[in-house]
């Protein structure tokens, strides 16, 4: 079950609109669906407006109380499942521009209690504003009808950064030792970059680890990703996959699961505390003699 503190997408709100159909469809009211369905009204609630996302199990509870045809509980889950792996176009979204995006994911990152990120670059939470500036600019012409808002971009990036200083919260980043010889600009701007990093994973909320290049692959994952919430913390857990041109949010929790996995495989790979410090400072002094 998953509370989304976003602004819901089509086909939630498709989904929601199918869900109350249904439930009109038997002349039920919430509170007597709810009981059939061993949902609270609140949920039941939640989830006719898009405010939560029914996982599978729901949808057939909700297609039970309602006595749903075998056309309607077809229909039901296969909107379900399309809302748990949902994928995002960035032209959708970035038509009210890329400050927009950045105050979007701020939003889901404070509504959970745990953030595990695997990053191919150093972690945007983590970056200096000079590293964002050319790490969001680089996307400057990739994505037409884009509001082109760098310096808001920016600025709301950093205010992301908030989230590492708040108490109750866990920021967990992983990168492969590559990651921080990635260079968007001159040496200097990577090294002021690995410093940065390094401070903040001294911070009792930020873990940050480092897989080095001398220990032997784990798994084959060619693309980034976020963990978002932690269930033994009793949060909904959402893994979100960033490409090109659209945003992967897996919901199933079969799926979800694979994540947690190779989650799990790069921390025992990867060394962190001042073992990890060690491997930026040392790539930071490469840097200063270029």
């Amino acid at each position: 079950m998953t509370d989304t503190p976003d602004e819901p997408t089509q086909q939630r709100r498709r989904l929601a609109a199918l869900l109350r159909d249904l439930r009109a469809g038997a002349d039920l009211d919430q509170t007597v669906l709810g009981e059939r369905a061993g949902m609270s009204q609140s949920k039941v609630s939640r989830l006719e407006t898009a405010r939560q996302i029914p996982t599978a199990a729901d949808a057939h509870a909700w297609a039970r109380a309602v006595s749903a045809t075998d056309a309607h509980l077809e229909e039901l889950l296969e909107r379900t499942e399309v809302v748990l792996t949902e994928a995002v176009s960035w032209q959708e979204e970035l038509r009210r521009g890329l400050a927009a995006k950045q105050h979007r994911i701020q939003r889901a990152e404070q509504a959970v209690s745990r953030l595990r990120v695997y990053s191919l670059i150093v972690p945007g939470l983590l970056q200096t504003a000079e590293y964002a500036r050319r790490v969001i600019a680089m996307a400057e012409g990739l994505t037409p009808g884009v509001v082109r808002d760098v310096p808001a971009a920016v600025t709301a990036r950093l205010e992301r950064q908030q989230v590492l200083y708040e108490p109750g919260r866990r920021c967990e980043f992983i990168v492969p030792e590559a990651a921080l010889r990635w260079r968007p600009g001159p040496p200097h701007v990577l090294a002021a970059q690995l410093d940065r990093a390094a401070t903040l994973s001294t911070l009792d909320a930020v873990t940050l680890a480092v897989i080095p290049d001398a220990v032997e692959a784990v798994a084959a994952v060619p693309h980034e990703f976020v963990i978002l919430g932690d269930a033994e913390a009793g949060d909904a857990v959402e893994v979100v996959i960033e490409t090109v041109t659209r945003e992967l949010r897996i919901r199933d929790e079969a799926q979800v699961a694979v994540y947690l996995d190779l989650w799990e495989r790069f921390a025992g790979a990867a060394v962190a505390g001042d073992d990890a410090r060690k491997v930026l400072a040392e790539h930071a002094a490469q840097l200063r003699t270029v």
